[in-house]
């Protein structure tokens, strides 16, 4: 009976299954953005934590107006480097963070057929 438990916690951490990676992640992001209604990209900081705890999906918190997002990105590569993405009807969303540099880049297209969306790159800081 030793020897199955031994298989079965073995067989766990080889897999990864059972075992989920907690993260959270605070990032300046130098950001450039366009609104729908306007002509010219804008350029302001963003203060952005993302974090997961089940290693399936990110959730986003922004600083400036003290608000988690509703949605949430499905990490689809979580190694060196963490990517994320969230596919929605008429928007999608892509993170990429650099775990070795601890660099994040962030960005939000709309696929509506408006001229609007944002790019941002910065320095991020692990939390755990």
């Amino acid at each position: 009976m030793k020897k199955l438990y031994l298989y079965v916690f073995l067989l766990l951490i080889f897999c990864n299954v059972g075992f989920a990676k907690n993260y959270k992640y605070i990032c300046n992001l130098d950001t450039q953005f366009i609104n729908k209604e306007d002509d010219k990209w804008i350029n302001k900081n963003m203060k952005l934590t993302f974090s997961s705890n089940n290693n399936e999906t990110i959730s986003i918190f922004d600083h400036e107006i003290d608000h988690s997002y509703s949605k949430k990105l499905d990490v689809m590569i979580d190694d060196d480097q963490i990517l994320a993405v969230s596919f929605e009807e008429n928007s999608i969303d892509i993170l990429v963070i650099d775990r070795l540099n601890d660099t994040a880049t962030y960005s939000l297209s709309y696929i509506d057929g408006y001229k609007h969306g944002q790019y941002g790159f910065g320095k991020c800081t692990n939390l755990r």
